[in-house]
């Protein structure tokens, strides 16, 4: 049975394909419209997904959507959420804003609720554009609808191989909650917590984001790594008044305080200073504060979960919080943990494979928790691209052997090398068929490699470690091993790693790896291994081959055009391989038709210290 998934009504809309249990194919729109979480319909998505997998409109069966609240409908949705969001306003302008109680009720009456209805016609929108595209393909199998939550639990279990597993989804907000707890034995999957929408650890975390400059479901990466900077003692009980898991219950609690200044900073004013209340602290030491209290409460709700099924030893995440890799590693450490698992398309990007696994588990039992070894689910670079580009723009590739070992020499010799190659990953992180490769020798590569890609990080780049090597860079590294082959967790690096490969490591001794067998990625391991045979390390550098604010790279061309604005030294396209020392008229070419902007600051970057 072939199923479709498809969701529209958030950011990073996209298709997936699942038959007879298996993943097929996954896509987001924002990989085709090159729009970064894109939210547009997801229909040249789904062009391309039909295009790759020969599979037409007429041969689906289920269309499974990722919807607000399932199968209730728009209208029931709305009508729960008006009076859950009102009478939430309500009470807290009386207890917390007596000087001012119009101001958190005008947020919620007039943003939220107004924002709800409006984005429910627009998303409607979006689905009919979809609908069209397979009506008019022939497509008259039946629908089936998903409540958010429930997509985000159905790939955290059901990929995560987990026979009964703890599922966390805890994320910004799904239109009826802000996060839940769910329980996974086989295929059924069961909801036991609601925590209401306003108390969401998304929004909690995001709005730090905001304060700062950065731009929030972007940039909370960079807080994470701006936390291992900074004291968290020195605001700490400041920060966990704003957000913390309520005694006694299992909600979190957070502060009208947090929804006013996402609201009162949503327009990004230069200078502009920081609350008053956030104001005598660094940027540093807010971002660890913020950092330990969203820790301290998702933690706090795992350990108590923990307790309650004794029988249970197995997490799986999901949500879009849960892209916070060192609040996965606080979770992977605790002792009543066997294992975790991260779903590598944490966010909404996760959304369209969730509807349709869980459309295949409801309707033929499908999937049975099967691990996948790779998330190599979107299209394969076309030789036929290649083979026009190299007409068009006259490259002259070298020709080579070994050409594993030939990019081993060039990593080796400090040159930097971009991949391009075969099928591209789904989810947020390039996991060596989209990457960007260099030796983890130099710790000032943080420094000028991302000012080269116009990026500004806190966080040091990701390695890639052969997975038979873990043992001597990482403490405690074959817990969650599986999980850490898709770079969603944390850990702390041995002396060795330290000492031998420390662009990869960070302030506070920890690295997020991504963890490399041969038989996930023959080429990428080869690569690898050829690099340990030179040098005696295991672990190269692999960040993301894209420029700041663009998705990444999905075809040969738009790998051609970033190859030569970040200005690397060599490109793998498929199975050549492009020196740019070698192509001068390319170079000179791409350069002219692709100016990008030159300055290494993050352009929504604000001086709020």
């Amino acid at each position: 049975m072939r199923i479709l998934g498809i969701h529209t009504n958030t950011h990073e809309s996209g298709c997936a394909l699942v038959e007879d249990g298996r993943i097929v194919h996954v896509l987001n729109q924002e990989r085709i419209d090159r729009q970064k979480m894109s939210d547009a319909p997801p229909v040249e998505a789904l062009k391309a997904m039909m295009q790759s997998t020969g599979i037409s409109p007429d041969k689906i069966d289920v269309l499974a959507i990722s919807d607000d609240i399932g199968a209730d409908g728009y209208a029931a949705s709305r009508t729960r959420f008006k009076k859950l969001t009102y009478d939430e306003a309500r009470g807290a302008a009386m207890r917390y804003y007596l000087c001012r109680p119009w101001a958190f009720v005008r947020f919620h009456r007039r943003y939220r609720r107004g924002k709800a209805m409006r984005s429910s016609l627009k998303r409607q929108a979006r689905l009919d554009a979809v609908e069209q595209l397979l009506a008019a393909g022939g497509f008259r199998g039946e629908k089936r609808s998903y409540e958010h939550g429930h997509c985000h639990a159905a790939t955290a279990h059901y990929c995560g191989g987990f026979d009964q597993s703890l599922i966390f989804v805890i994320e910004g907000a799904s239109f009826i909650n802000a996060s839940s707890v769910y329980v996974g034995r086989g295929e059924k999957i069961e909801k036991v917590l609601d925590i209401p929408w306003p108390h969401s650890a998304g929004v909690f975390y995001s709005t730090l984001t905001r304060l700062l400059g950065f731009r929030p479901l972007r940039h909370e990466g960079k807080i994470t790594g701006l936390a291992a900077y900074g004291n968290p003692s020195v605001c700490g009980e400041m920060v966990r008044g704003l957000f913390h898991l309520k005694e006694g219950a299992d909600d979190f609690y957070c502060s009208p305080l947090i929804h006013l200044w996402w609201w009162d900073y949503r327009v990004k004013r230069p200078g502009r200073p920081l609350p008053r209340q956030l104001r005598p602290y660094s940027r540093e030491d807010l971002a660890a504060a913020w950092q330990t209290a969203l820790e301290e409460a998702v933690v706090g709700l795992v350990k108590r979960y923990l307790g309650r099924y004794p029988d249970i030893h197995h997490v799986a995440l999901a949500g879009g919080v849960h892209g916070n890799v060192k609040l996965n590693q606080r979770i992977n450490e605790l002792e009543a943990v066997r294992e975790i698992y991260v779903h590598p398309g944490m966010g909404d990007c996760g959304q369209a494979l969730g509807a349709a696994l869980a459309c295949s588990a409801e309707i033929d039992g499908k999937p049975k928790c099967a691990r996948h070894e790779t998330v190599y689910f979107g299209p394969a670079v076309q030789h036929d691209e290649i083979e026009r580009l190299a007409m068009e723009y006259e490259l002259v590739f070298e020709a080579a052997d070994n050409l594993p070992d030939r990019v081993a020499e060039l990593l080796q010799n400090g040159k930097i090398v971009a991949v391009c190659r075969g099928r591209m990953e789904y989810g947020p992180r390039a996991l060596g068929n989209r990457s960007i490769l260099y030796a983890a020798t130099d710790p000032s590569v943080n420094d000028w490699l991302n000012k080269q890609l116009r990026r500004t990080e806190f966080m040091p780049f990701a390695p890639v470690t052969l997975i038979e090597e873990a043992d001597r860079c990482y403490v405690n590294a074959r817990k969650s091993a599986y999980t850490a082959g898709f770079m969603t967790v944390c850990y702390r690096c041995t002396d060795f790693m330290k000492r031998t490969q420390p662009a990869v490591v960070h302030v506070d001794d920890t690295a997020r790896p991504q963890y490399i067998s041969r038989r996930q990625n023959p080429f990428y391991y080869d690569i690898l291994a050829c690099y340990h045979r030179r040098t005696g390390l295991p672990s190269i550098v692999n960040t993301s081959f894209n420029m700041h604010e663009e998705p990444i790279v999905c075809r040969a061309e738009e790998a051609l055009r970033a190859f030569v604005a970040s200005r690397l030294d060599a490109l793998v396209l498929e199975d050549r391989l492009l020196l740019r020392a070698g192509n001068p008229a390319m170079v000179a070419r791409l350069a002219d038709t692709h100016e990008v902007e030159q300055s290494p600051q993050d352009p929504d970057t604000l001086n709020v210290t």
